[in-house]
């Protein structure tokens, strides 16, 4: 995908996704024509149960579907959501071994014989509830994905991200024509509709409250404005030179003077333009909880490989050396070597003491 016309399309195309889910099987066929993939998927899972679903996919069999998904937490790449950078693209080809990779149990029981090679991931959010990803499977005609591709990952990610978002609001649920500000007024968090000038168009209650209290916005002469030097940032982005047309959308964290966090995000909808008079929208609300899993806290501090992590995973788990390498699709010799190395940086030398190590680190719950 080169032209910039063509990119601002499919731009568009993800944000009409936030009022209809619908949308997206077709949205993520334009993005795996895009880097010459085979099918794509937005995926969400619970990074404690293992356990997940498709919250959309595009040319995915139904039987490998319900493989992958029943096998997820076999899956040499799970460490890796949960500690990879989001908003990073990675692929198999790159973060792992691949020949192991397509060697280790999961592969083989879900995507072996089939004419698939390298799969580039994204994680979108993780926090106490669930993590999201998503992602193109590339096939063997194409071999491994290249760093063209890996940059439209990262391009598209924080739209693909903000469109979620958004449609996480709203239930999950197709938005009829006519029914958006029924829909804003629903919710608890803020909703502003603004037009490219910050003028208000509307505010649900929620958003009202926030006009009163004053702390990160107020209204001026019907402009929403910024009380903060990061919420008059925001908004001049979107009455800035070029304004959201170009830009289409973004992200950033609000602090009012008592301390108050939240997760801002605007988006320009020109699906619904004819409705609400004006493309965008603006949502402010509380910041999700974190996850800070023991295997995340363990790959930060003691510097862990990926390949490292992998081990402790499947450690943590309860299964043995030999049952880990069989798992991961490598050698015994390869596994005792990572887990020699894992009780090297964290000074323990049984697995029993790894694991007690290990799991005094974090929480889940907090």
């Amino acid at each position: 995908m080169k032209a910039d016309e063509a990119f601002s399309g499919l731009i568009g195309r993800i944000y009409d996704c936030a009022l209809d889910n619908a949308l997206w099987p077709e949205a993520l066929g334009e993005i795996t024509a895009a880097v010459n993939g085979r099918m794509a998927d937005i995926s969400v899972f619970d990074p404690l149960k293992g356990t997940g679903h498709f919250t959309a996919c595009h040319n995915w069999p139904d039987d490998l579907r319900e493989r992958a998904l029943a096998n997820f937490a076999i899956s040499p790449a799970a460490s890796s959501l949960l500690t990879a950078p989001l908003m990073e693209p990675l692929c198999t080809s790159r973060e792992f071994d691949i020949e192991a990779f397509h060697n280790s149990r999961y592969w083989q029981l879900c995507f072996a014989g089939r004419g698939y090679y390298d799969y580039l991931v994204t994680g979108l959010t993780r926090d106490m509830s669930r993590a999201a990803v998503w992602g193109v499977m590339g096939g063997e005609e194409r071999r491994a994905f290249q760093d063209e591709d890996l940059d439209l990952a990262r391009l598209l990610s924080p739209h693909i991200r903000r469109a979620i978002g958004i449609s996480g609001l709203l239930g999950y649920r197709r938005i009829e024509a006519g029914a958006l500000r029924a829909a804003l007024d629903a919710l608890s968090a803020a909703a502003f509709i603004l037009d490219p000038a910050g003028r208000i168009r509307f505010a649900n209650a929620a958003a009202q409250r926030e006009l009163e209290a004053g702390g990160l916005v107020r209204e001026m002469k019907g402009r929403l404005v910024g009380q903060t030097p990061e919420a008059l940032r925001l908004l001049g982005e979107i009455a800035g030179p070029g304004g959201p047309r170009r830009q289409r959308g973004r992200d950033a964290i609000l602090t009012d003077p008592l301390g108050r966090a939240l997760h801002a995000t605007w988006a320009s909808l020109e699906a619904v333009g004819d409705e609400i008079g004006s493309p965008i929208l603006l949502l402010l609300r509380a910041r999700d909880a974190e996850l800070r899993t023991p295997l995340a806290a363990a790959h930060s501090l003691f510097h862990l490989t990926t390949g490292e992590t992998q081990v402790l995973a499947q450690v943590l788990q309860g299964l043995s050396l030999t049952e880990a390498a069989g798992v991961l699709g490598v050698a015994r010799s390869t596994a005792k070597s990572h887990l020699d190395a894992i009780y090297r940086k964290t000074n323990t030398n049984k697995q029993a003491e790894l694991v007690q190590v290990v799991m005094g680190l974090a929480s889940p719950l907090t």
